[in-house]
């Protein structure tokens, strides 16, 4: 059974970076090629999906969501309730890619700009030596070109397809095409491989560990203020907020 916690109406399950591991290798043992969507919930997220129902519904309906951000952690515990661990999406991805290091799942690279994904593949391949990344493509095709990449996915059959194309876009073309898509399990990762590639640096550990990651990145990326202040918005709809229950679901 699933023990999740719901914000604002979306489901974020109660999970440390092991236990994601542990039910992303069991949903690839049971989906058959059938696609099973993991999402990384942060408060830009649950936000966006309080104005775009298309969105709100598809994170409702993910196999896993693991906690991304630090606004996730202080909007469970406005509510009294507790997540393990913060989960970034980058330490997931890594996680699947220690996992295949060991195991031999298979993975797709997609999205990012061109040349990107080669990259992160390049780096991972001197970490990891038996990471079994199958194919990869960068994520500006157009509507013309999107069948080819499909097909291409499609004839790979991987186990894991990293999908990096940005929310809520990335989490929108991962349903549209879920029906069609070969895989075990399909993720967005958004901005994990600009970080995987060395386009951007990740924070020190020691500000990661005190939630701040989100400061560090303001402080190099400006622009990102805007996105930030959704955030005193989130924690008074949070405070206020109805549903405040727990939910306990089967992972699908």
């Amino acid at each position: 059974m699933r023990d999740t916690i719901t914000i604002l109406g979306v489901p974020i399950d109660r999970v440390t970076r092991n236990d994601a591991g542990k039910i992303t290798e069991d949903l690839i043992q049971v989906s058959n090629k059938s696609c099973k969507m993991i999402f990384a919930p942060n408060v830009e997220f649950i936000m966006m999906a309080q104005k775009d129902e298309e969105f709100f519904n598809i994170l409702k309906e993910s196999s896993l969501s693991t906690p991304d951000s630090i606004g996730v952690i202080i909007g469970a515990k406005l509510q009294g309730k507790f997540f393990p661990e913060r989960i970034p999406g980058q330490s997931y991805f890594r996680k699947i890619i220690e996992l295949s290091n060991e195991k031999g799942y298979s993975i797709y690279l997609l999205g990012g700009k061109p040349g990107i994904p080669e990259k992160v593949r390049q780096n991972l391949k001197k970490e990891f030596p038996n990471v079994n990344i199958v194919g990869v493509h960068h994520g500006y095709f157009g509507e013309n070109e999107e069948k080819a990449v499909i097909q291409e996915i499609n004839s790979l059959k991987p186990n894991v397809l990293f999908v990096a194309l940005g929310a809520p876009k990335q989490e929108k073309w991962i349903k549209q095409h879920q029906k069609e898509l070969q895989v075990d399990v399909a993720t967005g990762q958004g901005g994990t491989y600009d970080y995987e590639a060395g386009r951007i640096k990740r924070a020190p550990e020691w500000i990661q560990k005190i939630g701040m990651e989100w400061f560090w990145r303001l402080l190099r990326e400006p622009k990102r203020i805007k996105r930030q202040l959704v955030l005193p918005v989130y924690l008074i709809k949070v405070l206020f907020a109805k549903d405040k229950t727990k939910g306990k679901f089967d992972y699908k």
